[in-house]
């Protein structure tokens, strides 16, 4: 989703709105930005340290540290999310300004022709600018971030239901393999994790090089590990450490991998 985010605005914010909330907005969305960056040059600083740990793990006193460190990471994960989601919405509000600076004045209203009835003039002709399918059904930023609000309030059946119309009608984004990950990651919050496992299987197969993959194999070993079936939740985690070994999903592999010893 940040790279999609990031596009968007570049592509927004190159562009002149002479309007003052849209450069109110404009400036809430830079500022956004800075602080991301922020969080990256933190988290990368953390993950550093992280693979130094791990180096050092057989120290008894070092297991604790490693725990702190994964610990940071994943609170800079869900505040980097809590990022994306609030940029999602000012490109939303963005777009929304955008677009009613560009739909054309309506014309004022003629009276009526002798005999003709004012309420019959109207029906005639259909309003101009009206859209007749809503705002997220056209944008795929708009549906995307729709669906995503649903799974952060743990609407997880609403969730499921908007990612897999998101599929439907926008099969191939830059958020694509990410709406499909997060069906995966709504089912395992429900605890039912055949269907995790089978949505996270589709991330997998049908997106090799989206960034969700290594996440996406760790979560699927971990259902596995839930529904019992340790021969394959072994060999999921073992790819995430063989194939990702940088990745912040190799370190949770490591150590679930241990725990199933």
């Amino acid at each position: 989703m940040r790279r999609a985010v990031l596009l968007s605005l570049s592509l927004i914010l190159g562009g002149c709105v002479p309007t003052a909330d849209f450069v109110e907005l404009r400036d809430e969305v830079r500022e956004l930005q800075a602080e991301k960056r922020k969080l990256k040059e933190t988290e990368a600083e953390l993950r550093k340290r992280l693979e130094e740990a791990d180096r050092l793990q057989k120290s008894g006193d070092v297991a604790p540290k490693v725990d702190a460190l994964e610990a940071k990471i994943e609170s800079l994960r869900i505040r980097q999310q809590g990022f994306d989601q609030k940029l999602g919405e000012l490109l939303r509000r963005l777009d929304e300004s955008t677009r009613r600076e560009e739909e054309p004045a309506l014309p004022q209203a003629k009276a009526p022709a002798p005999g003709v009835k004012p309420d019959d003039t109207a029906a005639a002709k259909p309003k101009a600018g009206r859209l007749d399918v809503p705002l997220a059904a056209l944008t795929p930023t708009a549906a995307y971030n729709q669906a995503y609000n649903d799974y952060l309030k743990g609407n997880y059946d609403l969730a499921v239901a908007g990612f897999e119309e998101f599929l439907k009608k926008f099969p191939e984004t830059s958020l694509t393999a990410h709406a499909q990950y997060w069906i995966g990651e709504a089912y395992f919050n429900k605890r039912s994790y055949l269907p995790a496992i089978e949505a996270y299987e589709r991330v997998i197969a049908n997106y090799p090089k989206s960034d969700k993959v290594p996440a996406a194999l760790a979560k699927a070993g971990v259902a596995y590990a839930e529904l019992g079936n340790l021969v394959k939740a072994r060999g999921l985690l073992k790819r995430v450490v063989d194939e990702y070994p940088q990745s912040a999903e190799a370190a949770l592999a490591r150590r679930r991998l241990a725990e199933l010893q």
